[in-house]
This record gives C-alpha cells, structure tokens and sequence, in this order.
C-alpha cells in the first residue's frame, strides 16, 4: 500500500494545536484575573451583577442608589442605615464617607460627587 504525506504537515497541526491551547490558557487566566479584579468592589466597578456580587453586595447597591440623589443634591440623608462619616470639599469636587449597615453588616464607601457620581469601598476604621 502506498501512502502520500506531505513532509512537516504534522508539525505545522502541532503548532497550531499548541497555539491555540496556549491562547485559550491565557483567556481563562485574563478572565479570572479580571473577575477576581472587579470582585473585589463589584458596586464601585459597576458590575453588582452574579457571579461578582453576592447577596449583600446588591443589598449595598440597592441602598446606595437611594443615597445617591441625596448626595448629588448635597440633600441631609434620612435613612437610618446610613451615616455621614465625613465630608470634604477639594478642587471642586466633594468627598463624602459613608457607613452603611447593610444586612447585619457594616460597610463604608467614599463617594466623589463631581460630573458624575463614583465610590469606592473603603475601611471603616478611621472613622
């Protein structure tokens, strides 16, 4: 039986098949790089969304958008889960820390009030 092969065609289907294992294990290392990023503040990120926020953090979220008209309007805040640690004003922008009892737990966020609206979760130790 004669059998025709075209020299080097299995290496070049190694290659591709190397290559293409290789980018596929950099996505998933990307996506969980990625993931594990906008984990860490899912409402500060904008993602309150599974699988980067659980239960309390959409409980958070649901709270500070009832905050956020408040804060925009620099109105006083009448929730009693809600307490002003701090406010300050820098370079035409205002900074307001924020305590907020979210389900049985205690979460503080920093609320820059410029254009737009923006936070960032931050400790409640120094307040």
């Amino acid at each position: 039986m004669l059998v025709l092969t075209e020299r080097g065609s299995d290496r070049e289907g190694k290659r591709r098949r190397i290559a293409a294992l290789l980018i596929g294990l950099c996505a998933l290392v990307g996506s969980w790089a990625v993931g594990s990023v906008l984990a860490s503040d899912p409402i500060g990120y904008g993602v309150p969304i599974w699988p980067f926020a659980d239960r309390i953090d959409r409980a958070e979220n649901a709270l500070f958008s009832q905050v956020v008209p408040a804060v925009r309007g620099n109105l006083p805040l009448n929730l009693a889960n809600v307490q002003v640690l701090r406010r300050t004003d820098v370079y035409g922008s205002e900074f307001w820390t924020l305590k907020l009892e979210v389900d049985g737990e205690t979460r503080c966020r920093e609320v820059a009030v410029g254009l737009n609206v923006s936070s960032r979760r931050v400790s409640c130790g120094s307040g």
